[in-house]
């Protein structure tokens, strides 16, 4: 026998959603409660902290007002007037275009303005500068006009008198030795005897010094070599006994060397101060000179020495030693070595438009 099937037309029971639904519903109510609670809260503590307005805040209040009011109106007479004419458009149009082309004459005058504001602040740096010298130099002008005025005016020492005797030509076989007169020292130069000396060494080393000989009429030519004769004499001591530096000299371009005879500036020869004393060096000198009838004497006077020459040079004439003098500021006297040839290093430059030089005239005797 089948069974019987179950009924299933009975309704559905929702009292679990209707009980959730409420549940729900309730709670939004009470969050909306707490809500509206909070924003009253929130309300009334704004207002509760709200400053109350100075009467000053007040007035202005109503100013921004009229004058918004008073713009409202503006703007709904402005909205009763006749609308602009097509004409009128073309000519507000005209005229904005004139305003963007005045407008960029403006940009490019403003560029030019700066140029012109940039040239300014590099005139007026030069100019501040140039003034900040200019007084640093006044300054300096002040100081040395102070300085000035307490200087002693110096007196000039007084007068030297020389008479200018007639001058008269070197014998032709005189043996002129020479006299370097050097601020307040006068130093008695002898170039024989290191001559005499150079000559013989080199009569000695002839033929291994030999360059060339030229064979010609009477006595033949002898040519050194001009570096071999430099390279012996380059520290060669001359044996000066007066503490002179006697170096040989090379002149590239001459075909006769010289010697320089450098005397000690600070503590060699005589001193005007030791030229008042009897029987001084440069006396003991003169009186040798004396005793040698071809013996002459030239001064060679440096700016600074005249007034030692003039001591010296009365000197001479009390030992009657024939002297003569002339003008030259070297500090060393250069004695050329006539009877030995060498070599030119170098041929001399032919002279490009030499200027006319009055005839030379050679050492005095006065």
């Amino acid at each position: 026998m089948a069974r019987r099937r179950k009924n299933n037309d009975e309704g559905v029971n929702l009292d679990s959603l209707m009980d959730a639904l409420t549940n729900v519903v309730a709670v939004l109510i009470l969050v909306l409660i707490l809500v509206q609670t909070e924003v009253t809260n929130k309300v009334q503590e704004f207002f509760d902290n709200l400053e109350p307005a100075t009467p000053e805040q007040v007035e202005e209040s109503k100013n921004i007002v009229a004058e918004l009011e008073k713009k409202k109106e503006e703007q709904k007479e402005k909205l009763k007037e006749d609308p602009p004419t097509p004409e009128t458009i073309v000519e507000e149009k005209r005229k904005l275009a004139l305003l963007e082309k005045n407008a960029q004459l403006d940009e490019s005058l403003l560029a030019d303005l700066d140029k012109l504001k940039k040239l300014e602040a590099k005139a007026r740096e030069k100019r501040d500068a140039e003034q900040m010298e200019t007084t640093r130099l006044q300054d300096e002008i002040a100081k040395l006009e102070a300085q000035l005025d307490d200087t002693p005016v110096l007196q000039a020492e007084p007068p030297t008198v020389v008479t200018i005797p007639n001058s008269r030509d070197i014998p032709k076989n005189a043996t002129i030795y020479y006299a370097l007169v050097l601020d307040d020292r006068v130093h008695f130069i002898d170039p024989y005897t290191p001559a005499e000396k150079y000559y013989e060494i080199t009569r000695k080393n002839r033929r291994e010094w030999l360059r060339e000989r030229i064979k010609q009429q009477g006595a033949d030519r002898y040519i050194l070599d001009h570096e071999k004769v430099m390279n012996h004499f380059r520290d060669f001591d001359f044996g000066n006994s007066r503490g002179q530096k006697v170096l040989l000299a090379e002149v590239p371009v001459q075909a006769r060397l010289s010697l320089d005879i450098i005397p000690d500036r600070k503590a060699g020869g005589t001193s005007l101060e030791e030229l008042s004393q009897p029987n001084n060096k440069f006396v003991n000198i003169l009186k040798v000179l004396a005793r040698d009838r071809d013996a002459v004497l030239l001064f060679k006077v440096s700016p600074s020495g005249f007034n030692t020459y003039l001591v010296a040079r009365e000197l001479a004439d009390q030992a009657k030693v024939p002297a003569g003098w002339q003008v030259e500021g070297w500090d060393r006297h250069r004695h050329q070595l006539t009877e030995v040839e060498v070599n030119r290093l170098r041929e001399p430059e032919p002279p490009k438009n030499p200027p006319k030089r009055p005839p030379h005239i050679g050492p005095k005797l006065d």
